[in-house]
């Protein structure tokens, strides 16, 4: 069965080093893990806003995640000090993707996933432990 997955990342401070060092260890994780990756890309300008609406930067790089279609993972800069991204990909099985989500999610960035009905945010608390909270999409909504 194949399942619409969407995520979003943000990194609430960080300069230019340090996104490309973290974009750069994540996509290490992902060549360790067998996984198809493309080099790391950094956009600027028009190329940037094509990739991340509004971004000014991006750095990113594509790769398909076992259980996963080819989806683009990075940071890109919008204006202000916190780098974000938005991506979605269609899965057949969400252990690889959701274990790659959580090494990025170990390296600062904070993640929030979707799929299957449910959101899953994830964290790292203020002891430096990777932190998850799942809910379901729709517990918001008040008949």
């Amino acid at each position: 069965m194949q399942v619409g997955y969407t995520y979003s990342w943000s990194l609430p401070a960080g300069d230019f080093a340090q996104v490309r060092d973290i974009i750069d260890k994540l996509r290490q994780y992902a060549v360790e893990h067998g996984d198809d990756v493309g080099e790391v890309n950094v956009l600027t300008g028009d190329e940037a806003q094509a990739e991340q609406p509004g971004a000014q930067v991006t750095i990113f790089f594509t790769a398909n995640i076992a259980g996963a279609s080819e989806g683009r993972y990075g940071l890109a800069l919008a204006g202000n000090s916190c780098w974000s991204w938005s991506g979605a990909v269609v899965i057949s099985s969400a252990r690889m993707v959701s274990e790659f989500h959580a090494a990025a999610a170990d390296l600062g960035i904070e993640v929030v996933e979707r799929y299957g009905g449910m959101v899953f945010t994830s964290g790292k608390n203020a002891s430096g432990v990777v932190e998850v909270e799942q809910r379901q999409a729709f517990d918001w909504i008040d008949f």
